[in-house]
């Protein structure tokens, strides 16, 4: 697929100025300042979730698709998923988004000035993030950033520095008891992010390299939503098991919506931000025993899967 048409990017821009919360727009030219604003906001607002969209591949919210007929993705062994996703990881695209919203432990968000929005638009909002990223050779200016079709993009490499560079990503956060990543169908979403993080190379061929490798980038606090969701008792007509669309509209998430949206994984990073503190909330409001989950990925841990 192609990246958006100026259509598409008239009525994507239209959509951050007039809603409830922004999504930041992160490019070349504010890479630093945006990446800077984030490590500050982490001391107050430690939950980090990933939601990751490339056209032309994965993201969506099911997984398997191309698998044969009468091969469910549910019964494969976790090694086979792994080695899916990693095909769908890998797979050169021109184009991908990285979605980043944070929360405090209560799933309020941080409230920032909504520069450089047009005249009319709101002077601060609750806010997230978008970064548009490619892997390619493409003629890119010296900011390392490439524009096509209204949107400008950022090389891996460039990203994955600057998230070092500016701490978001350090021995310090990993090391830290309060910052936690989070995603909803982890093995995707954490799978691109560790992706940018080594600046677009291949994902490991295992996956007990690929859970080392979360956890030297990430530290500890690593949480699948997707995973977290399916081990939760549910009734008898509610099931707890499903994709982010499914989930977001059982649990009443403000943004459930946007999860219906294509290519838009600053909105997406929220919802599914949203459904895992809501599962939070409801679930193990009174212990910490969600921290028995930390660590573990949807597809590569349950009792049902083999290596």
């Amino acid at each position: 697929m192609s990246r958006p048409s100026a259509h598409q990017q008239h009525q994507w821009q239209r959509r951050r100025q007039h809603g409830e919360v922004f999504v930041r727009l992160v490019t070349a030219a504010n890479l630093v300042q945006e990446l800077s604003t984030i490590r500050a906001l982490l001391e107050t607002y430690p939950y980090v979730t990933v939601h990751a969209e490339h056209h032309g591949g994965g993201g969506g919210d099911e997984e398997g698709n191309n698998l044969p007929p009468g091969v469910r993705i549910d019964d494969l062994p976790a090694a086979s998923r792994y080695g899916l996703a990693k095909v769908d990881v890998d797979s050169s695209v021109p184009y991908s988004q990285l979605g980043i919203t944070l929360c405090d432990a209560n799933g309020r968000l941080p409230v920032l000035p909504a520069t450089p929005w047009p005249p009319g638009a709101a002077a601060a909002g609750q806010s997230v993030w978008q970064v548009g990223l490619h892997d390619r050779d493409y003629s890119v200016s010296g900011s390392g950033s490439v524009s096509g079709g209204g949107v400008s993009s950022l090389r891996m490499r460039a990203f994955a520095y600057a998230l070092f560079a500016t701490g978001v990503v350090s021995a310090e956060t990993r090391r830290s008891t309060a910052v936690t990543w989070v995603a909803y169908g982890g093995l995707y979403h954490l799978g691109f992010l560790l992706k940018v993080l080594t600046g677009g190379a291949r994902l490991p061929d295992t996956k007990e390299e690929f859970l080392a490798s979360l956890r030297a980038y990430l530290g500890d606090r690593v949480f699948d939503g997707r995973y977290v969701a399916v081990r939760l008792p549910g009734e008898d007509d509610v099931s707890l098991k499903g994709p982010l669309t499914h989930m977001a509209a059982l649990l009443g998430a403000p943004a459930a919506t946007a999860a219906k949206e294509p290519w838009q994984a600053g909105e997406r990073s929220l919802v599914a931000c949203q459904v895992f503190m809501r599962l939070k909330g409801l679930f193990f409001a009174w212990d910490d025993t969600i921290d028995m989950h930390a660590g573990c990925i949807h597809g590569l841990h349950s009792p049902t899967s083999s290596s």
